[in-house]
């Protein structure tokens, strides 16, 4: 009976040893390979810190379109974070350091977006409000509190199987006096936005008869459908003014306007306006594009010598 009971012990002990191996080995992996997808967010992370932080004091030196370029690239990359930080809570680990980076995270794409924003406004370049809306100081203040407690929380793995310390989180832009960066962009000619749009097509109905270029030869017809689009050449928004206008020989003009705010870098069709014309008519259809009155920019304009067959003799 003795012998037996000690080798039930024995066994139950070997049994015990290997599953708390087992359980080791197991959470070593799962906090390796957390230690993996963390390191590359921080990594990230910092870059864009310091990214940022350049491009709030030395972004005088690009022209527009880079420095928009690069506002647009960030705006990009912290929508990726939020699918990165949800990829972090799972498999969940003890002390779930997972989660409390996952959620730090969150918080901070939140505070950027709100830099970002800032920048955005300063610049009148087109940036979606973030949800929420924070005042500058307060999502600093945030971002620097983050770093802070990261500061502390990343040790938390240190004595779990593993031995995992990540990476700090860095804080550059948020000691930075913003404000007064944001007024000397806002200050630089070669940052201030411009206007520029184009009347990028024009369609007409009936479809006129191969012609030089600027005229238009119709077949008889008592109906001119003009259809024009705009684009926006630019990365603000701009309020535009379409006005068709057709004079014919020896007769009274006819006058359409429509406007139309465009989007930045975005082409739009106005609807199609109709002009009454008589077989055998000639005239002059004017079409311009111009800026919403008292707003600045060229007027982009197209002239055209439109003539309509005479009707067709019968009999």
């Amino acid at each position: 009976m003795a012998l037996a009971v000690t080798l039930i012990v024995v066994v139950l002990g070997r049994q015990v040893d290997y599953f708390a191996h087992q359980q080791s080995a197991t959470r070593q992996n799962e906090n390796l390979n957390f230690g993996a997808l963390a390191t590359a967010l921080l990594g990230q992370e910092n870059s864009f810190d310091a990214r940022l932080a350049s491009l709030l004091t030395t972004g005088t030196s690009l022209s527009r379109s880079a420095f928009v370029t690069d506002v647009g690239a960030m705006e990009q990359e912290l929508s990726l974070w939020r699918s990165e930080a949800t990829q972090l809570e799972s498999p969940g680990l003890s002390p779930a350091l997972n989660v409390t980076l996952a959620h730090e995270t969150l918080a901070r794409v939140a505070d950027y977006e709100n830099v970002l924003f800032a920048v955005g406004q300063a610049l009148a370049i087109n940036i979606p409000a973030p949800q929420p809306v924070l005042r500058l100081g307060v999502a600093q203040l945030s971002l620097a509190a983050t770093a802070a407690s990261w500061g502390q929380e990343r040790h938390e793995l240190a004595s779990q199987p593993g031995a995992l310390t990540l990476m700090a989180l860095s804080a550059k832009s948020s000691r930075l006096n913003v404000p007064g960066y944001l007024q000397t962009l806002a200050a630089s000619a070669a940052l201030a936005p411009t206007r520029a749009f184009v009347i990028s097509a024009v369609q007409v109905q009936p479809a006129p008869l191969p012609a030089a270029v600027g005229s238009l030869d119709l077949t008889p017809t008592t109906a001119l459908q003009v259809q024009v689009a705009a684009t926006n050449e630019r990365d603000i928004t701009q309020a535009v003014v379409e006005t068709l206008n057709f004079v014919p020989v020896g007769g009274s003009g006819q006058h359409f306007t429509q406007s139309v705010t465009l989007a930045p870098l975005a082409s739009y069709a106005f609807d199609p306006r109709g002009f009454a014309v008589h077989p055998g008519e000639k005239g002059t259809l004017t079409v311009t594009l111009s800026p919403a009155p008292g707003v600045g920019g060229l007027t982009h304009q197209r002239v055209y010598a439109v003539s309509v067959a005479p009707a067709p003799v019968v009999g």
